[in-house]
């Protein structure tokens, strides 16, 4: 078993988060090949604080078809097989109004989102399909398992729907067998994602919940449903706070 993890959008904030959680297991054998668009620098602390790590940052805009073929040929050159596939990028919360639709912003969430992992599922995923234990997890959002979003959210709304869409189709041709493909739908989490949102919608939500949930509320999660002896295939499961 490789015991290689493909994080995409490894340079959020979860995405970090959980690199660092990774690392301080210090499993036998553990290689991570962690994509970023920007801020590389965050793999810096955790490089100094786990010098044993195998981490291999690769800078991409998801954005950008050429930028994504790249990837996955400089994935594909590691001669690495992903054990755990962990699918993370969205691109900076912005309100859009249905009235003032931006059409270029509603295609680029989607390529980012539902086109990129689309193009990482069909390169990377047949060969997972092969490897015992296998798993993927998706970010989703709790919008998509509620039965109506909030509004002013269309193109974030429409990229995470797309992608809910994309991992089931995933699921339903490559899962459930050696490989299983999930999805995760988290509450508000506090993370800089949530910079251009109005501080009164996160006040409403601490006061609903007593707190936003972070990225360290996920990692056990994460653990669980990357975990070899996880058995459900094209699930999309809530994370709450309670």
């Amino acid at each position: 078993m490789s015991n290689t993890y493909l994080v995409i959008g490894a340079s959020s904030d979860v995405g970090s988060t959980y690199i660092r959680h990774l690392a301080g297991k210090k499993e036998e054998g553990l290689c991570i090949l962690a994509h970023c668009f920007g801020r590389p620098e965050k793999f810096d602390a955790i490089k100094t604080e786990f010098p044993e790590l195998d981490i291999r940052v690769f800078k991409a805009d998801l954005s950008d078809l050429s930028e994504t073929e790249k990837l996955i040929k400089d994935i594909r050159d590691t001669g690495r097989v992903p054990e755990k596939f962990l699918f993370l990028p969205a691109p900076a919360f912005s309100y859009m109004r249905l009235k003032d639709l931006d059409n270029s912003r509603v295609e680029e969430s989607f390529r980012i989102q539902a086109e990129s992992f689309l193009m990482l599922a069909s390169e990377f995923f047949p060969d997972m399909k092969k490897t015992e234990g296998a798993r993927a997890l998706v970010m989703l959002t709790k919008y998509v398992a509620d039965d109506l979003p909030p509004k002013f959210m269309t193109d974030y709304i429409v990229a995470k729907y797309a992608l809910l869409g994309a991992m089931k189709a995933a699921a339903a041709e490559y899962g459930g067998g050696k490989l299983m493909i999930n999805g995760i739908s988290p509450d508000m989490m506090d993370t800089s994602f949530l910079k251009n949102m109005d501080p009164r919608i996160k006040e409403m939500a601490v006061y609903q919940k007593g707190r936003l949930m972070t990225p360290e509320d996920l990692v056990e999660v994460f653990d669980e449903m990357l975990s070899s002896g996880y058995a459900e295939n094209g699930e999309n499961r809530c994370a709450t706070l309670g």
